[in-house]
C-alpha cells in the first residue's frame, strides 16, 4: 500500500490515474489497471474488487505486484492480447466516441454480448440517454425502464430486472455506461427484524422424535411458500437447521414446506386436480390448502448453474443450446428434513413426489416446463443416497470453488446428480428453437 501511495503521491498523477480508470478509449485493459489500483488505494479487499471490476483475483494480485514493481510505466504496455469480447467492448465504445451517420449500417450491425443478450449501438445509445434523463437516479427504475424500452420479459410476463441489473453494472464495470453511485442501505437502529413466532419454533424444537412414525405421515404435502408466514417459517428452518444458512435463492424459483399426514390428502396432482390454474390463483388454492399436522421439512429450486461440464457433456448440448435452454434445468439448491424426523424413506418419498409435483407448479407459475433437475452434495457430509434411492444419476463431481484457483484443492468437492423429468429430455434441451412436446414422464429413462 505505501508503495502505491508513494508512486501516485503527486495529485497529477492521481487525477492522470482517475482519468484512465474513467475513459472510453484507454482500452479494457488500461481501465481495468486503473480500477484495480485505484480500489488498493481505497483499502479495498481483492474479494470486493473481484466483484466491482470483475477481473479474477490472480490477475488483480499480479496488477498490484507488477505496479508495485514498474510503476506507471505498468500502464503502458499491455500483457496479452484482447480477449474477443474485450474486443466487441472496445470496437463498440470507438464506435459511439465516433459516431457515424444516423443511417449508417453499423448502428445495428455492431454489437456487444452481456448475460445471454446482444446490445447494439443503437440500443448502448439508447441507455445512455435513458441514464442522462432521470432525475433521481436509481437503479432499479433505469432496469425497469431498459426492460420496457427492449422488452425484456420473463416467461411469467414479469420484467428481468434481476438480469438487467446485472447486465447495466457490467456494462458499468466496462464504462459502457455510466450509472448513478449506488446507495447501499444504512443498518437500522433499534428496529427488531420479525422472526417466525417464538412459540411455533418453540414447539418444532420440542417435538418428541419417538412419536412419529410412517403411519403418521402416510400422504406427503409439498405447498410452495407464497405467503409471509410461510416465507419467514422456510427461512427460519433454513437458518436454523441446514448446513448452508443462506437463504437467498437466485433467479426463477420455488420454495416448498413439507407436511405430513395420515388422512389430509396429498398435493402431487393438485394442479391436474384443480383443472389448471391462472398464476393468479395457483398461490391462493395453495394458501388455502388444508395442511398435515406434522411440519417435516423444507426444499429450495432455482436457477441452473450456468456452466458445468458434467451436465454438459451428460446432455450433449453446445453453448448456443445451453444458453437458450438453460431454463429448463432447474436446481434442488435446499433439502431439509427436520433433524427429529428421522423416518426410514422420508428423503426418498419426499423426492419421488416433488419430482411428480414440480413441473406442474413451474409451469403454472413460470408458463414453461423443466425437464431436468440436478443438485449439488457435499461429499464430505453426505453420500447422496437418497438422492440415489430416488433414481436421481451421479454424473460426476465439481472440482471445488475458491476466489483462488490454486486453493481450489483446498475445497471440498461436490457430487452432481440429475434426474430427467421426460423422456426426451435431451431433445428438448438441444432444440434449436421449435416448440417440442415437454409433456413430463416418469417412466424409465435411456440414459
Amino acid at each position: 500500500m505505501n508503495v502505491f501511495r508513494q508512486i501516485v503521491k503527486a495529485g497529477e498523477l492521481r487525477q492522470q490515474m482517475m482519468t484512465m480508470a474513467q475513459s472510453r478509449t484507454a482500452g479494457i485493459w488500461r481501465i481495468k489497471r486503473a480500477k484495480i489500483i485505484l480500489g488498493t488505494l481505497e483499502g479495498k479487499s481483492v474479494q470486493r474488487m473481484v466483484t466491482d471490476v470483475r477481473v479474477p483475483p490472480e490477475s488483480i494480485i499480479r496488477c498490484q505486484e507488477n505496479f508495485a514493481a514498474q510503476g506507471m510505466d505498468f500502464l503502458k504496455t499491455p500483457c496479452r492480447l484482447p480477449t474477443s469480447r474485450e474486443s466487441g467492448v472496445e470496437t463498440l465504445m470507438n464506435f459511439l466516441e465516433n459516431p457515424p451517420p444516423k443511417k449508417s449500417s453499423g448502428w445495428d450491425t455492431v454489437t456487444v454480448h452481456y448475460i445471454g443478450h446482444d446490445f447494439s449501438a443503437k440500443q448502448i445509445k439508447q441507455i445512455r440517454e435513458l441514464i442522462a434523463r432521470q432525475t433521481e437516479p436509481n437503479l432499479s427504475e433505469i432496469g425497469r425502464q431498459v426492460c420496457r424500452l427492449f422488452e425484456l420479459y420473463q416467461s411469467d410476463g414479469c420484467y428481468k430486472l434481476t438480469q438487467t441489473k446485472d447486465i447495466l453494472k457490467r456494462m458499468d464495470m466496462d464504462n459502457m455506461i455510466s450509472l448513478p453511485p449506488i446507495k447501499r442501505r444504512l443498518k437500522s437502529t433499534g428496529q427488531v427484524v420479525k422472526k417466525v413466532n417464538a412459540s411455533e419454533v418453540s414447539a418444532l424444537l420440542t417435538q418428541n422424535t419417538s412419536c412419529l412414525t410412517a403411519n403418521d405421515v402416510l400422504n406427503l404435502q409439498l405447498i410452495p411458500v407464497n405467503s409471509k408466514k410461510d416465507s419467514l417459517l422456510w427461512r427460519e428452518m433454513i437458518e436454523r437447521f441446514h448446513y448452508i444458512k443462506t437463504t437467498r435463492l437466485y433467479g426463477a424459483q420455488l420454495r416448498y414446506l413439507v407436511y405430513g399426514d395420515p388422512i389430509l390428502p396429498d398435493t402431487r396432482n393438485f394442479i391436474k386436480l384443480n383443472g389448471g390454474m391462472e398464476n393468479s390463483h395457483w398461490a391462493s388454492r395453495y394458501n388455502a390448502f388444508k395442511r398435515g399436522k406434522h411440519l417435516l421439512g423444507a426444499l429450495g429450486f432455482a436457477a441452473a448453474a450456468w456452466r458445468l461440464s458434467s451436465r454438459d457433456r451428460f446432455i450433449g448440448w453446445s453453448d448456443a443450446q445451453r444458453e437458450t435452454n438453460l431454463k429448463l434445468v432447474v436446481n434442488n439448491v435446499r433439502f431439509l428434513i427436520l433433524p427429529w424426523n428421522r423416518l426410514k424413506n422420508l428423503p426418498s418419498r419426499i423426492l419421488g413426489a416433488i419430482a411428480k409435483q414440480l413441473p406442474a407448479d413451474w409451469e403454472t407459475r413460470y408458463n414453461y416446463r423443466p425437464v431436468l433437475l440436478e443438485t449439488f452434495v457435499q461429499l464430505d457430509r453426505f453420500k447422496g443416497t437418497c438422492y440415489k434411492a430416488s433414481n436421481w444419476i451421479p454424473i460426476g463431481t465439481t472440482k471445488g470453488y475458491s476466489l483462488i484457483p490454486k486453493y481450489k484443492k483446498d475445497v471440498s468437492p461436490k457430487g452432481i446428480f440429475v434426474y430427467p423429468l421426460s423422456r426426451n429430455f435431451r431433445e428438448q434441451l438441444r432444440d434449436d428453437g421449435r416448440r417440442l412436446d415437454q409433456s413430463t414422464d416418469h417412466g424409465k429413462i435411456h440414459t
